[in-house]
């Protein structure tokens, strides 16, 4: 008898403590959240949401990348966007919805395979092929994410997005589930709002624009900090990781990350040598190289002369000479 009434407290405290663990792990916890009042643009202007119907035709995906952790796929515009999205018992955390006819597939798709609803959206910066269909996530309950220097264009731009919930300055770390996500903001360089998001169990990254897997950087570097660039990318070559989206084609691994770092700073030295030599644009653009390695990449005929653009015009804008 002794030892049966004995034993019945530590059945009960073994059953508690389990309990207070299984309670722990569906509770979310946010460190480093600012929360917006959102009453202060319930009368915002907004644009035409010029892909807001769904489209049945879109090619779309959600595979696994491991574990609980997926990568969304979608074609729209009509480059393929993606972005990764965690699964936990209790909710799931996307990033990027990239557009709004991808949106409303992912919110169905989520919901019809994993039994769970979306808790929270990431938005890795304020553009808005990225952020673009965050409104139907948050229109179903989901709270929506990103650093705090994307809030002003997004209201400033008039963007048909959601006006997010939630903002950060410099790290924001997401407990759910028994999962844990880092949003880090390094410093600008694909827009200055740009969030790096870290899976530290999955050893992920999602790296949005400013990475590339042997693919050209886009275009003229549209909303480009170069310091801020480079600085985030020494990070990245920092992290335990081996795989990490890049919000376009296919994931990258450190070693693309790497020839990317010196492609930049090797197209940089070359036009700001090129500038001081008292070189005019059009004579400097045609004395640009690039290598061999540089030429196969994925986008270098159409991309390659908008990038010496895109520098030439950074380089000129933070130098100065005898004037």
């Amino acid at each position: 008898m002794v030892t049966r009434h004995s034993s019945f407290p530590l059945c009960l405290m073994a059953f508690l403590v389990f309990a207070s663990v299984g309670l722990a792990q569906n509770r979310d916890t946010l460190v480093g959240a600012e929360y917006v009042n959102k009453s202060l643009y319930k009368d915002r202007q907004v644009l035409e949401d010029v892909y807001g119907k769904p489209n049945p035709g879109l090619q779309k995906s959600l595979m696994q990348v491991k574990g609980n952790l997926y990568r969304h796929t979608n074609d729209t515009i009509p480059s393929l966007h993606s972005g990764l999205v965690l699964i936990t018992k209790a909710g799931a955390i996307v990033i990027d919805p990239a557009l709004t006819p991808a949106a409303i597939w992912l919110n169905d798709e989520i919901k019809k395979r994993f039994k769970v609803k979306v808790k929270y959206v990431i938005l890795t910066h304020a553009h808005y092929d990225h952020a673009g269909g965050s409104q139907i996530f948050q229109q179903d309950g989901a709270k929506v994410i990103i650093q705090k220097n994307g809030l002003e264009p997004i209201i400033g731009e008039k963007l048909p997005i959601a006006v997010p919930d939630i903002v950060y300055e410099k790290q924001l770390t997401i407990k759910l589930g028994g999962e844990t996500v880092v949003l880090h903001h390094i410093a600008p360089s694909h827009s200055n709002s740009m969030s790096v998001v870290s899976f530290p169990a999955y050893k992920a990254l999602q790296l949005t624009d400013v990475g590339q897997s042997n693919t050209m950087p886009y275009n003229d570097f549209l909303d480009f900090y170069y310091d801020g660039w480079i600085e985030t990318l020494d990070w990245v070559l920092k992290q335990d990781v081996d795989y990490i989206d890049i919000g376009h084609y296919t994931p990258a691994t450190l070693e693309t990350i790497k020839n990317e770092r010196d492609y930049m700073v090797d197209l940089h030295q070359q036009v700001l040598n090129l500038v001081r030599q008292g070189q005019g644009w059009d004579q400097l653009y045609r004395n640009v190289k690039f290598s061999d390695k540089v030429k196969s990449w994925y986008g270098f005929a159409t991309m390659s002369k908008l990038n010496i653009l895109g520098m030439h015009r950074w380089v000129t804008n933070h130098r100065r000479g005898v004037w």
